[in-house]
């Protein structure tokens, strides 16, 4: 437990000046927020990103968690991963905010409800604290960084302004400001991405699927994974006698008990879709790939998909068809049709009714870990 320290006399000084319901402060409309110097430590920091977690980490079903983050720098957050992007020379203010006040459009957009968020030592996600485990400023140089964590203090948020006055860990006083305005995570995905053409194609792939008895269709539903109220299903096509698989992020809506119909390959999270395919910073593959696997089916080549589409349906008898038709981050065309009684979805309550008991042994596949917050790493991209 961390110990508390009572800092009257500076929490005192800590709420002169810079009054926040002087107009004049406020970063609605055509008023920019206007710097401050009444503390130890102030910035304005006009970017705002954040991430929607619904009730996915509170004690209370009722209680909704919003991470921000703070910043000089856009769009910081990888939206499926919560990773952030540590650039040189930037300020990065991260809160961990909970309240009652739920999102309407779940993590795709959102402003940060109004309220008084008390910094909460023990991380008990009550409704209107500020988790401390989760809070924390981050200050780069062009070679490092320092990090402060907070003992007090307040995130007050307005309609117009998000205001954060923390005592740091260090004593000194941290009044930090930002514009409350919609985070539009729309088409975020692959925020952090690594630039560049990764594919190992050196041209077009048309994928066979004649090895009939060693085709499968095989998929896994994660639920309402990135809270953008759509499932999450991690779909594999795979001829184990060629080593051709695709795997699919596929977003479908909850309705469905399977990942059927004709789904766009695309970034955009509000739509039904395959996601598209990027390595992100950690040069890890992250969304709808080819790959190219060998005997021991580990990976001997790959292509993010970044374009196209994908049907999939099922028949009456349990025979499924998936077709692909989809494009690489090269330009080069990858597609096929597998059609196979070998299938199975899981759903996220139980099997769903496309699924077949005598389902062939697969082979290693990727799995989702739990939904979890992360701490960014403390590495600078330069």
């Amino acid at each position: 437990m961390k110990k508390f320290f009572a800092l009257a006399l500076l929490a005192a000084v800590a709420f002169v000046g810079c009054n926040p319901s002087d107009d004049s402060n406020k970063g609605g409309g055509n008023n920019p927020i206007e710097p401050c110097t009444e503390h130890d430590v102030d910035y304005v920091l006009n970017e705002v990103s954040g991430i929607y977690y619904s009730n996915l980490f509170s004690e209370s079903e009722d209680v909704f968690n919003y991470g921000l983050v703070l910043s000089n720098q856009p769009n910081v957050y990888d939206i499926f991963s919560g990773a952030v992007t540590l650039l040189p020379n930037s300020q990065y203010l991260f809160l961990d905010l909970y309240t009652k006040t739920a999102s309407s459009n779940h993590s795709i957009s959102f402003k940060m409800p109004n309220g008084v968020y008390n910094l909460d030592l023990e991380s008990s996600t009550a409704e209107n604290t500020a988790g401390y485990e989760f809070t924390n400023l981050f200050v780069t140089s062009s070679e490092d960084g320092v990090e402060t964590f907070f003992k007090s203090g307040t995130v007050t948020v307005t309609d117009d302004l998000i205001e954060a006055m923390l005592i740091g860990e260090d004593d000194k006083v941290y009044h930090i400001q930002a514009p409350n305005k919609l985070i539009d995570n729309t088409n975020n995905w692959g925020n952090g991405s690594l630039a560049g053409e990764f594919s190992t194609l050196n041209g077009n792939l048309q994928v066979p699927f004649n090895n009939v008895d060693d085709l499968e269709i095989y998929g896994d539903c994660y639920g309402d994974y990135m809270c953008v109220g759509k499932n999450l299903w991690l779909v594999y096509i795979d001829d184990y006698a060629t080593g051709d698989e695709f795997m699919l992020f596929i977003h479908a809506d909850a309705s469905k008990s399977a990942p059927v119909g004709t789904f766009p390959i695309l970034a955009d999270i509000s739509k039904e879709a395959i996601l598209t395919g990027y390595i992100d910073s950690d040069g890890s593959s992250q969304g709808s790939f080819y790959f190219k696997l060998d005997e021991n089916f580990d990976v001997a080549g790959y292509a993010p998909l970044k374009s196209g589409s994908v049907t999939i349906s099922v028949n009456e008898d349990g025979v499924a068809t998936a077709k692909v038709e989809a494009k690489d981050d090269k330009g080069n065309t990858l597609s096929g049709t597998c059609v196979t009684d070998y299938v199975t979805f899981y759903g996220a309550e139980e099997v769903s009714p496309f699924s077949v008991t005598n389902k062939m042994k697969r082979a290693n596949k990727k799995v989702l870990a739990p939904r979890a917050k992360v701490k960014p790493v403390m590495a600078l991209t330069k």
